[in-house]
């Protein structure tokens, strides 16, 4: 668990943040992270799709604040969902997904918000989409 550091202000629009993290298939921003939750804001444009499916054991809450995100999910019975800015996608737990920059010929990046419970040490949220 991180200690806190006062009040503080994130631009998300300018990709600030704690620390910020680089995968191929975006880049994950820490904003907070304790007292048994964390935030993240994740920045994709132009990014690969990541072929394995993303899942986590605990609720997560994304909200999309620029561009699109599509979001594609493993079990075909759940039609697959485009998000725009404003929109807020409660993800339960163990849905298998992924998520990419929409549409993919845009030049504009889309930016979302991340928030889910923290978990124990040994068995840590690993955003990727």
């Amino acid at each position: 668990m991180q200690e806190h550091h006062g009040v503080q202000v994130f631009h998300m629009l300018n990709v600030k943040a704690r620390q910020v993290r680089r995968t191929p298939y975006g880049s994950v921003g820490e904003l907070f992270s304790g007292d048994g939750i964390e935030m993240v804001w994740v920045c994709k444009q132009n990014e690969e799709i990541d072929p394995d499916w993303f899942s986590q054991s605990t609720v997560d809450l994304i909200m999309v604040v620029k561009g699109q995100l599509h979001f594609e999910f493993e079990d075909t019975k759940e039609a697959d969902k485009i998000l725009m800015p404003g929109d807020l996608l409660v993800l339960p737990p163990n849905t298998r997904c992924r998520a990419y920059h929409w549409p993919r010929e845009s030049e504009e990046a889309t930016v979302f918000l991340a928030c889910y419970p923290l978990r124990c040490e040994s068995n840590t949220h690993d955003t990727q989409i």
